[in-house]
């Protein structure tokens, strides 16, 4: 809700819960839930009265494609990983069309109303600049710069794997680290005792509010999980990456990170080979990270298949899209 209101885009919540377990009384209840989710969806389609529908997945989209059915109005349903989830599958068939982000989907997945749009990215993605971010950072031009990341609340196994190794990593480059919250007072201990050498080197955060696409951009080498949005945003900076999926969500960050590994434009290293047998463990992280950064020529070829998977017509596809299914056009 945060997120729409910041944004200044109206929003109507919908009384609606994940449902949890088989047992006839959370069935009923769930039931419940979704009549009513239906109905506050109904009506405020209603008073908005859309030409077209968009949903992106996840138990809050059943309320809302019903409710939009109900009504006729045409929906897209917008697939942002590899590999759908069971509320995608469950409504595709009451779909006018099913927008892809990424063609291998296919490889998963087969529905005649598929479409691959690509993922749209945020426009700082569009206008992202490698000379921008080294001075917001205040990092020379010939220095090397690793980026780590593990989405919003970080990623303990990346981060404690990053903090063991962190000193011969700041030998070999500056390191913009987007930590989480979790992780950051631990992080900010270590970073207090490198020398001032190495502490101007490590720049911490818990996380960046603006100017992520330009720190992207800066960076000649990512090590992150592989969300939804990975394999959208690191190819419209160009960045070379080493992908650590997470293996939550049924496994869909592993087929997330394929899109870019397949094309050579990523590594991806298991969660439980770069945390080994213990939190602090990171031998098949740093050997990999350094073999790479010793090899420029092995860097520009990851750029350049990075850069070859950028889609920047992702969200105009998508809306060329319901344009279609409600009839419009221009």
């Amino acid at each position: 809700m945060e997120v729409f209101a910041h944004a200044g885009v109206a929003h109507q919540p919908l009384s609606m819960s994940q449902l949890r377990g088989v047992s006839a009384p959370r069935l009923a209840l769930g039931g419940v839930r979704l009549l009513q989710a239906v109905t506050q969806a109904s009506r405020a389609m209603g008073a908005f009265r859309p030409d077209a529908c968009l949903v992106t997945g996840g138990y809050v989209s059943a309320p809302v494609v019903l409710a939009a059915r109900l009504r006729r109005i045409p929906v897209v349903v917008f697939l942002p990983d590899v590999v759908p989830g069971m509320a995608i599958k469950t409504l595709a068939p009451l779909a006018s069309r099913i927008a892809v982000s990424f063609p291998n989907t296919r490889d998963h997945w087969i529905h005649s109303r598929q479409v691959v749009t690509g993922y749209p990215v945020r426009p700082e993605f569009h206008s992202a600049s490698r000379e921008r971010g080294r001075e917001a950072f205040r990092i020379r031009a010939d220095r090397t710069v690793v980026m780590v990341m593990g989405g919003s609340s970080g990623a303990r196994s990346i981060n404690y794997a990053i903090s063991d190794m962190l000193e011969p990593l700041l030998h070999h480059a500056d390191v913009i680290h987007l930590c989480g919250e979790p992780d950051e007072p631990r992080l900010r201990s270590i970073r207090s005792g490198l020398g001032e050498h190495l502490r101007t080197r490590y720049h911490l955060f818990k996380y960046l509010h603006r100017g992520i696409a330009d720190a992207l951009a800066a960076s000649d080498l990512v090590v992150c999980r592989a969300g939804a949005s990975t394999p959208a945003e690191l190819p419209m900076v160009g960045v070379p990456s080493i992908l650590v999926p997470g293996s939550f969500a049924g496994g869909h960050q592993r087929q997330n990170a394929s899109v870019l590994t397949d094309q050579g434009a990523a590594i991806t290293i298991p969660d439980d080979a770069l945390i080994g047998s213990s939190p602090t463990d990171p031998s098949a992280l740093w050997p990999t990270i350094k073999s790479l950064l010793q090899d420029p020529a092995r860097l520009q070829s990851m750029r350049d298949a990075s850069q070859r998977l950028a889609r920047p017509e992702a969200a105009e596809n998508i809306v060329s899209l319901l344009r279609s299914v409600a009839g419009k056009s221009g």
